[in-house]
């Protein structure tokens, strides 16, 4: 077995959790020594907690659980060799992975596909670490650099004092369509606004709602619509909605004053 190999086995391990105590210590000890395969492991716990989180999304029809529960229940018909011993585990396990995948599969069936690309973005940048192309606290720095790539204007909005501080700002491909989207900070989580063309007549009532374990809020205003999506809990997803609502409508306002 190649060092490279040995590496990546015990960098499963560990993210399984399947080391004891001496041999956790010994993959830290590398990870420490090693930034590549530190780089490497926070990657895989991120995607790992990611897709946990897109498993959880709903439960299976009790009728299925059922049928399951009976099967690893029953005796086998011919007890062989290879069967006999583990095959009450390996149903168990069966279990568990048809559970997992009817919330993975389920979940996403009546999602709109902007909403599923929009949380597969939010997901790609939350595995890879750089949820912006242009990292910046400034609304003027951010703003003219989006408005430069994507054809909507953008309502780059400054919320720090309300402790949602803009981290900066991405372009996304949607449907075909380059578009902008904001980031901001809230704790160690983060939120991304994305503007979208206004079809139809719009409706600025917020609609909230989930899709893979993340949370998302729709409303729009007199020109554009918006999309949200994070990992923080509804409830703070709520009050930022608030706050960036009224940001955009005192701007708007502002912008209709005469001048003096």
């Amino acid at each position: 077995m190649s060092a490279a190999e040995e590496k990546i086995l015990k960098l499963q391990a560990a993210l399984d959790g399947e080391l004891d105590a001496a041999g956790m210590l010994d993959f830290e000890r590398a990870c420490a020594a090693d930034p590549a395969l530190a780089a490497e492991f926070a990657r895989a716990k991120a995607l790992d907690a990611a897709l946990r989180r897109a498993l959880s999304a709903e439960a299976a029809p009790e009728t299925l659980c059922a049928r399951i529960v009976a099967l690893a229940a029953a005796p086998p018909a011919r007890p062989s060799r290879i069967f006999s011993a583990p095959w009450r585990a390996m149903a168990a396990s069966l279990l568990v992975g048809v559970l997992a995948g009817y919330g993975a599969f389920s979940s996403r069936g009546n999602a709109r596909s902007e909403d599923r690309a929009l949380v597969s973005a939010f997901m790609r940048t939350q595995i890879g670490g750089q949820s912006v192309d242009i990292a910046s606290s400034d609304r003027h720095t951010v703003k003219p650099w989006l408005a430069g790539r994507a054809p909507l204007s953008v309502a780059a909005l400054d919320l720090a004092s309300a402790g949602f501080p803009l981290a900066g700002g991405r372009v996304e491909a949607i449907d075909g369509k380059i578009v902008p989207t904001l980031v901001y900070r809230r704790r160690e989580h983060r939120i991304d606004v994305t503007e979208l063309a206004l079809t139809g007549g719009g409706d600025e009532r917020v609609r909230l709602s989930r899709l893979d374990g993340y949370h998302l809020a729709h409303w729009s205003d007199s020109d554009r619509a918006y999309v949200a999506v994070t990992d923080l809990p509804e409830s703070e997803l709520a009050d930022f909605v608030a706050l960036f609502r009224a940001a955009a409508n005192g701007e708007r306002e502002e912008v209709k004053k005469p001048a003096p």
